[in-house]
């Protein structure tokens, strides 16, 4: 169930883009780039754990009965491998690091969460007087979100497309610094984060033409005059 949900997720916000005509219909290529290797990775395992559990031989009967159950509840005790499990299920550990839309910029630390990862979930403050925030439910799932720690975040006209993309400035606290080390998220960093809650890209230094460069190229978002004639092109299709 949880995989069809995150294809109907997946695929979702690209489609409604594209039919809204703020996207190129390009984008939707990114739906099989991005889930296909999930289906694969999903019923290879499946296959695996189904020839085991119907094998009639001895030495399946032995690992089914007798030490896959005890090291199951060995390790099921341990947090680790409780969280490991909890992303496999819920399938917020899945990447797309290989797709077109995940851009890392050059000297982001690979310890840090990458481009193609679910961004993690943690709790930030947002204002200097205000209380920390869950992140999910502060960032809009019907938008690009740019989350920009310890630096100014760019203005609404140097961007592509700003009618799409929320901005938040996250503030330097200590609270705030504790969470970035958590996580490993640099003290000077930004991720803009698909409406799916992964990261489209990331970098240190923010700068408007690597967010402008992203938007117009690796997302597929039409610029204001492309989204315009083709808003006029369906009028005239209606009609």
């Amino acid at each position: 169930m949880n995989t069809g949900l995150q294809d109907a997720y997946n695929l979702a916000w690209k489609l409604a883009l594209v039919v809204k005509g703020q996207a190129d219909a390009s984008l939707l290529d990114s739906y099989e780039q991005e889930r296909i290797p999930v289906a694969k990775a999903l019923l290879s395992g499946t296959d695996r754990a189904f020839r085991l559990v119907v094998s009639d031989t001895w030495f399946a009967g032995m690992l089914r009965t007798k030490v896959l159950a005890r090291i199951a509840a060995f390790i099921m005790n341990r947090k680790a491998v409780q969280r490991i499990g909890f992303r496999t299920v819920s399938q917020t550990g899945i990447h797309y690091r290989n797709s077109s839309l995940s851009k890392n910029l050059n000297g982001f630390p690979e310890t840090a969460p990458q481009a193609g990862d679910r961004f993690p979930w943690l709790k930030l403050k947002f204002s200097f007087d205000g209380q920390p925030e869950d992140v999910f439910k502060k960032l809009s799932d019907l938008d690009f979100n740019l989350l920009v720690f310890g630096q100014d975040g760019p203005s609404e006209e140097s961007i592509v497309a700003s009618n799409l993309l929320r901005i938040h400035v996250v503030p330097r606290d200590a609270a705030n610094e504790t969470e970035q080390a958590r996580l490993q998220i640099p003290k000077t960093s930004f991720f803009l984060i698909r409406p799916d809650g992964y990261i489209g890209l990331c970098g240190t230094q923010l700068t408007a033409d690597a967010l402008r460069n992203y938007i117009s190229e690796n997302s597929h978002i039409l610029a204001k005059d492309e989204r315009d004639n083709a808003s006029s092109a369906r009028a005239v299709a209606a009609h």
